[in-house]
């Protein structure tokens, strides 16, 4: 008897065991596979300076070999530069003393970055039974190289009489030396005792109080990290603009005027409406659009950008699983428009709780349009996986029944035969 509850102990095992592959084959078959490999999305770009140290790494793969169940010690990260052709080569063997790859971090370090470097690179984790890959893009811009601190930059805006804290992004990686110096355009910023105007919030931020409009511009921080007993620069740039408040109407004067009066036009934001919802299921990619009409005015003055939790993209998707899309100008029926796309490259559960703004702004005013994504229902997904579960289930009791009872039957009919013998 013990034997054949043993049988059937093993067999619920292994339909559980089945279940759960099933659901996970399911969502693996979503991502796309090549040369062995599962193939991810595009991590977020990187834009730096030359003759700096640079560290790359892929935030969305390591988070997905976290959801994966995966710790450090079970695989290794490897890189490699992608050519225009799309293939993956190994990091040329001159470069590989200033190029160190840490395997155990999982990190590309360019010590120092050199505009040769700008290009793509893989990023591929492999163990003796798995392999996951993405690909992530550096572009490296010499120091006086005209509009590169706008390539560099992270944006950031603010309201006239607003306190606005700045902070040097992502540093985290980087074994500071002393204390990181603050500049406003070239000109060193100078934090005074009071704390009347600029306050030193910590070490890597500060706060400007009452922002004006003389308060825009770049803000860069600038730090010496040390790796392997070496200094290097290391240099973010915050660009800071500072929006005027919309303008009050005029009331029409009493006396007409033949002389023409110019329309006060601020933007419109055409597309999405306020509160609408987006639907997507949990790992996927899915791209929202902000279309905003500038009027008859140059597409160039209107500025769409979007907002999470009230952070740029950047500052609220550390891990890199959103970005901001290319920007497209339009012109329809004599209108000008602008767009902007945010892609979410894998959904987490916290994007479906987080306030999803879309903001068009330009010299005339600003228009801000909240939206949400939620998620897609997935009952019938999980019906088909439930039933084809119960399935398998009271297949299994079946056959534990019908051994009982066959059992129990040969049992009885053996017991007859010697009762009749005597």
């Amino acid at each position: 008897m013990i034997p054949r509850v043993k049988f059937a102990l093993a067999l619920v095992s292994l339909t559980v065991l089945l279940s759960i592959n099933v659901v996970g084959a399911n969502r693996m078959s979503k991502i796309p596979m090549r040369g062995g490999c599962y193939r991810l999305s595009a991590e977020v770009s990187e834009f730096r300076l030359q003759d700096e140290a640079v560290v790359l790494r892929c935030d969305s793969l390591e988070s997905f070999l976290r959801r994966q169940g995966f710790s450090q010690s079970e695989g290794a990260m490897s890189f490699r530069r992608v050519d225009d052709a799309g293939r993956e080569e190994p990091i040329p063997a001159e470069e590989s003393v200033r190029v160190k790859e840490q395997q155990r971090q999982r990190r590309l370090w360019f010590l120092p970055a050199q505009a040769a470097d700008s290009g793509t690179y893989s990023c591929v984790f492999r163990n003796a039974s798995y392999c996951c890959a993405s690909t992530i893009t550096l572009r490296v811009y010499k120091t006086r190289q005209p509009g590169s601190l706008d390539a560099i930059s992270y944006p950031k805006f603010a309201l006239p009489g607003q306190n606005m804290k700045l902070s040097c992004h992502h540093i985290n990686e980087f074994n500071i030396t002393g204390r990181l110096k603050w500049y406003k355009e070239a000109t060193p910023i100078a934090f005074s005792m009071n704390r009347t105007r600029y306050r030193r919030e910590t070490n890597t931020s500060f706060t400007i109080r009452n922002v004006g409009s003389t308060d825009e511009g770049f803000y860069t921080c600038q730090l010496q990290v040390l790796f392997n007993n070496t200094e290097y620069t290391v240099t973010r740039v915050t660009k800071l603009s500072v929006t005027a408040p919309e303008p009050r109407p005029t009331l029409p004067s009493a006396t007409p005027s033949h002389s023409p009066v110019l329309e006060t036009v601020r933007p419109k934001i055409v597309d999405p409406v306020n509160g609408t919802f987006f639907q997507s299921t949990l790992g996927s990619s899915l791209l929202i659009m902000c279309k905003a009409s500038s009027g008859n005015q140059s597409a160039d003055s209107t500025e769409v950008t979007w907002f999470i939790n009230g952070q740029t993209v950047q500052e609220y998707s550390l891990s890199g699983h959103a970005l901001l899309g290319d920007k497209k100008v339009t012109v329809e029926k004599g209108v000008n428009y602008v767009e902007l796309g945010l892609v979410f490259l894998e959904l987490f559960e916290e994007d479906t709780r987080a306030e999803i703004k879309c903001v068009a702004q330009n010299h005339r005013g600003r228009e801000e349009v909240v939206v949400h994504v939620r998620l897609e229902d997935s009952t019938f997904t999980w019906f088909i996986v439930a039933a084809a579960g119960t399935v398998c289930f009271l297949t299994v009791v079946c056959v534990i029944l019908y051994q009982l009872l066959k059992t129990k039957r040969k049992t009885d009919y053996i017991l007859a035969r010697q009762n009749s013998t005597f």
